[in-house]
């Protein structure tokens, strides 16, 4: 790439922490949350870190603040009406949860109610936030045990792997193979690299209930080249096998541009590349959900676990929705001490705030 293109990665990466989950809130906390992307400084991670790379920025890729968020879209419409059910009793020390939506506040028992009525939930993150995580793993544990007393296919859909790796998921989620194993045969540390403590449970639930775990993300091959050249700069074989595609999203891309605005100072075209990589990233997150939705009946539910950019309600959910005709809830979770803050989730990008006690 040439100099000024290295220097756009470089921002993208420092800056773009928030789609997939996080802004830099200094310049070492939070370089995060670009799928494929290199860990923040100060994540947890039991292995080398991975070193940045062209794919970090693909895009821009995760658009989203320490549990950032900006850009417009209608509040949601109607809030799920809860069921009634509480939620599986929370370990000794968790913090508390609630939801927040359009129509008012939710109880945590309301907001599992919730999750648990809508067709798919994207439950968004900040990558290296164990706040975010921890009320992920609590959501997926709950929803889990709902789908298995209502004899209901449920699945979890990662970010974290690529789709080319989706039988060794699957070996893991089965009990064909062991964690080593599934870090190695995944490329987890080259491909994501964020301490996987923080996604084990997830997995390890998978595992317990025989859940089809599914992976999600596009290969970082082909994202890589779209970042450098461009779509245009694809083979036959590469356009081939991408899904369908909208760029034009009016919403989506005012967003996105406006979390990679600060990276480039003259024309809008200079974000055609890293805004097309973002699409990828979502549409081929929303194909492999979709599929999955589509073969498994009316019945079945998919809990995504995703960076906030991927959640944003324009991103994957909409484009769920676009293949599925399917209602998906975009989710964001936001520390309370940070609710209402500049540059954190808001209702007007999410349908549905899990509001974290801290």
């Amino acid at each position: 790439m040439r100099t000024w293109q290295l220097g756009l990665v470089a921002g993208l990466v420092a800056g773009l922490g928030w789609g997939c989950g996080g802004a830099a809130a200094s310049p070492d906390d939070d370089l995060y949350d670009i799928p494929v992307a290199a860990p923040s400084p100060t994540a947890r991670q039991r292995g080398p870190q991975p070193e940045p790379t062209v794919g970090d920025v693909e895009g821009g890729g995760e658009l989203a603040g320490p549990d950032t968020g900006s850009a417009a879209s209608d509040p949601a419409s109607s809030d799920p009406a809860p069921s009634g059910e509480g939620p599986s009793e929370r370990e000794p020390g968790a913090a508390a949860l609630r939801g927040l939506t359009a129509a008012g506040e939710l109880s945590e028992a309301e907001l599992m109610a919730a999750l648990a009525q809508a067709r798919a939930v994207c439950f968004g993150e900040t990558h290296d936030n164990a706040a975010h995580h921890r009320a992920q793993a609590r959501a997926a544990s709950e929803l889990a045990a709902r789908a298995r007393d209502a004899g209901a296919p449920f699945a979890l859909g990662f970010e974290m792997f690529q789709t080319p790796f989706q039988t060794v998921l699957t070996s893991f989620a089965l009990g064909s193979i062991d964690e080593p194993q599934l870090l190695q045969g995944s490329e987890y540390a080259t491909r994501w690299g964020y301490d996987f403590e923080f996604y084990r449970p997830l997995l390890e639930l998978a595992r317990e209930y025989q859940l089809p775990a599914l992976a999600l993300n596009a290969p970082a091959e082909l994202t890589r080249k779209i970042a450098d050249q461009g779509l245009d700069g694809l083979s036959a074989e590469e356009r081939a096998s991408l899904p369908e595609l909208d760029l034009n999203d009016a919403e989506h891309r005012a967003y996105v541009s406006e979390q990679l605005g600060a990276f480039h100072s003259s024309d809008e075209a200079s974000l055609d590349n890293p805004y097309a990589v973002q699409v990828v990233w979502d549409e081929t997150m929303a194909e492999t959900a979709s599929e999955w939705l589509s073969s498994n009946g009316e019945d079945a539910r998919l809990l995504i676990i995703a960076g906030l950019g991927h959640c944003h309600r324009s991103a994957v959910p909409s484009r769920i929705t676009r293949r599925t005709g399917a209602a998906v809830l975009a989710v964001g979770p936001v520390l309370a001490s940070r609710l209402g803050a500049p540059g954190f989730p808001t209702l007007e990008q999410y349908d549905l705030l899990v509001v974290i006690d801290d």
